[in-house]
């Protein structure tokens, strides 16, 4: 057999043998964390295994006795829990993020300016999508993030043609408490059943039930005061969605159902999105 036959049977056998980065999937990469690879593997996996990326956004302030830290740790560990059925890496995460006036100065608050954190996150953006990111999912933990960094998003895909979804747990799928607590489907509070419940269903230790005994349920919240009214500070660091109404609930099974559920809601709504984003972007083909 000649040198030239056994040189292509050899190359034969390391196709078939070897599998390709296109071949693979994240949950088959040794990391799933962005930061853990050296840049030349990860230049290596994006985005020829996945160009799909989830960046966690949030911020540090009071929430009752729930952790100061409850809009990083929900963002967080929702994640973690969808980045396998989302083919997705995890982005480091943004931790500091626009906290209103009215609650930053309880302990442990820590706010960065509206128009600052915009820029931060346009930055980071602006980065992901240069190491060949074209599908990003952000997750949000805290209202005041909101508007500035849709803003961000916006500019970059205008400038890039990038893909983007920013998920806000409390505004979707209203449902999904009624079906776990049998509670009033509505917008939730602050610090109430369903924020607590998305951190027990991380870490109960992290909600002090201790401490919202000792004060009881009426000190640590209240409903929120009607529009027309405004305080400085806030009249309670929880903020119940009506009067009588978000009290937190310390069953931390129903806690871990309702956090897969709002998951598996977020993944499938990414899932959906990328798909028609690359269906309407067949005409480039």
């Amino acid at each position: 057999m000649s040198k030239i036959k056994v040189s292509l049977i050899s190359i034969l056998i390391l196709i078939l043998v070897i599998p390709s980065f296109s071949q693979q999937k994240v949950k088959d990469l040794k990391f799933h964390h962005l930061q853990n690879y050296c840049w030349m593997r990860l230049a290596k996996i994006v985005p020829e295994v996945t160009d799909r990326v989830i960046l966690p956004i949030g911020t540090v302030e009071a929430h009752g006795a729930v952790a100061i830290g409850a809009d990083n740790i929900i963002p967080n560990n929702l994640a973690e829990m969808v980045w396998e059925k989302c083919h997705a890496l995890i982005a480091p995460p943004i931790n500091h993020g626009f906290t209103g006036r009215s609650i930053s100065q309880f302990p442990g608050s820590i706010t960065v300016r509206e128009e600052i954190f915009e820029e931060y996150i346009y930055d980071v953006l602006k980065d992901l999508v240069r190491t060949g990111f074209r599908n990003i999912l952000i997750i949000n933990g805290h209202g005041g993030n909101l508007q500035p960094a849709t803003r961000a998003m916006t500019r970059l895909h205008t400038e890039t043609a990038a893909h983007f979804m920013i998920v806000e747990w409390w505004k979707i799928a209203f449902n999904i408490v009624n079906e776990v607590y049998g509670a009033k489907a509505q917008q939730p509070g602050h610090g109430d059943l369903e924020e607590a419940a998305l951190v027990m269903g991380y870490d109960p230790d992290l909600v002090d039930k201790e401490m919202y005994e000792k004060l009881g349920k009426d000190n640590v919240g209240r409903a929120r005061v009607d529009p027309g009214i405004a305080t400085m500070p806030i009249l309670a660091t929880t903020a119940y969605p009506e009067k009588g109404l978000g009290y937190l609930d310390f069953n931390v099974n129903k806690a871990k159902e309702y956090t897969r559920k709002k998951a598996d809601y977020i993944a499938d709504m990414f899932l959906e999105a990328v798909k028609r984003w690359e269906m309407m972007e067949g005409w480039k083909k």
